[in-house]
């Protein structure tokens, strides 16, 4: 593993796992989850990351030894299109659409299942079309929970916040998810051809 971003990767799993519990817990209490099958949001070709967010995922493909191959299909790179490892056919027992699901950036873990703040500094749920279509009722209720404060959402500033102060060089810009994998895969590949000089 790489010295540096294995350390980084590291600590970024370490932030998503707990995460994942906050956006659990949530989910719980919300009784919300998104609709068995769906990859919609996966779809846009505006999902961002920075690179150190695609840090995990560059390493474990070291280690898989698809770094070249993933290179290779992420093709230049504009316009911006859809993540590479979206899949067409539901997978997992998740039922998403990803296939790198575990190593997925904060975006994806955050959409739908967090909030941005309004001027007031009043929580606002950030639910998808989907989502608010299968239940809207619940959508509406879990929205109202989060503003008041009676569900503890998940703040995508406080998350951003968290992933930025572990290293603030490669937490800071947000590209779209391909370009910051790409950028992720490079820096794995360049720190790994020094160590082995």
């Amino acid at each position: 593993m790489s010295p540096r971003y294995g350390r980084l990767a590291r600590r970024v799993r370490v932030l998503y796992c707990r995460l994942d519990r906050r956006i659990a817990g949530f989910r719980r209490a919300a009784g919300l989850s998104c609709p068995r099958g769906c990859g919609e949001c996966c779809l846009s070709p505006e999902v961002e990351a920075t690179v150190l967010e695609m840090l995990p995922l560059a390493l474990r493909l070291q280690r898989e030894r698809r770094l070249e191959q993933t290179l290779a299909g992420l093709g230049p790179g504009e316009p911006p299109r859809p993540c590479v490892f979206y899949s067409p056919e539901p997978l997992g027992s998740f039922g998403g659409r990803c296939s790198v699901y575990p190593f997925r950036p904060l975006l994806c873990r955050l959409f739908g299942f967090a909030a941005m703040t309004d001027p007031e500094g009043r929580p606002q749920l950030v639910l998808c079309r989907r989502l608010r279509e299968a239940d809207p009722a619940g959508a509406r209720e879990a929205a109202a929970g989060a503003a008041s404060g009676r569900l503890p959402v998940p703040l995508m500033s406080e998350w951003s916040l968290a992933m930025y102060r572990l290293d603030p060089g490669l937490g800071t810009q947000a590209l779209p998810i391909n370009a910051a994998l790409r950028q992720a895969l490079e820096r794995v590949a360049l720190e790994r051809r020094w160590r082995d000089r």
